[in-house]
């Protein structure tokens, strides 16, 4: 029985949606954190949880204007430290996407990482996250892959920030596109628990 590549991309996304649902429910009982961010045409939601020394994280994107969409698990190597006096939270590792953005589909594997910096390790911080898929694993319609981010947050309330952000979310489609499933700012909450 042939598949076509759309059902194989259907089915794979069902998969991996099923993937993070168990994995969100078996870590329930476990500390971790909701990040959901808006923007007037986008929405933007992620799960962190810690898995041993490293965080593993489920999320996904959605773009109404051009109803684009994108869906993401990661693993990464996470922890803290104190230099000078202020604190840095970093994570390094990868994500899996499943894309769906000018009507192409494409799945990739990013490298890459985030940083967040809270000078005099008070509740303000600001930070990032870039990951890079690359020719060679980036599927389907795809040939490369970037999610680039930038944010200021403060602590209201303990384990409450509020932020707001710019996203550059980008595929290179192998039509020789370089459409974007989302770019421009936003404004988000991340609960931890």
């Amino acid at each position: 029985m042939k598949v076509s590549m759309h059902d194989f991309i259907r089915r794979f996304t069902m998969r991996l949606i099923a993937l993070a649902l168990l994995a969100v429910a078996s870590a329930a009982a476990t500390a971790g954190s909701v990040d959901i961010n808006l923007s007037n045409h986008t929405i933007e939601a992620q799960y962190a949880t810690a898995a041993g020394s490293a965080e593993f994280t489920a999320g996904g994107l959605y773009n109404e204007d051009q109803k684009d969409w994108a869906i993401n698990v990661g693993l990464l190597a996470a922890g803290d430290t104190q230099v000078a006096g202020s604190r840095l939270d970093a994570g390094l590792g990868g994500k899996l996407y499943a894309v769906h953005v000018s009507d192409k589909d494409l799945m990739a594997l990013g490298l890459g990482g985030r940083l967040r910096w809270f000078p005099g390790n008070g509740s303000f911080a600001v930070g990032g996250h870039a990951f890079y898929a690359p020719t060679v694993v980036t599927f389907v319609d795809g040939d490369r892959f970037v999610d680039l981010g930038l944010r200021a947050e403060v602590e209201l309330v303990r384990n409450s920030t509020l932020y707001v952000g710019y996203r550059w979310m980008r595929a290179d489609l192998n039509n020789q596109t370089r459409p974007y499933v989302d770019k421009g700012a936003f404004v988000g909450v991340q609960i931890g628990f």
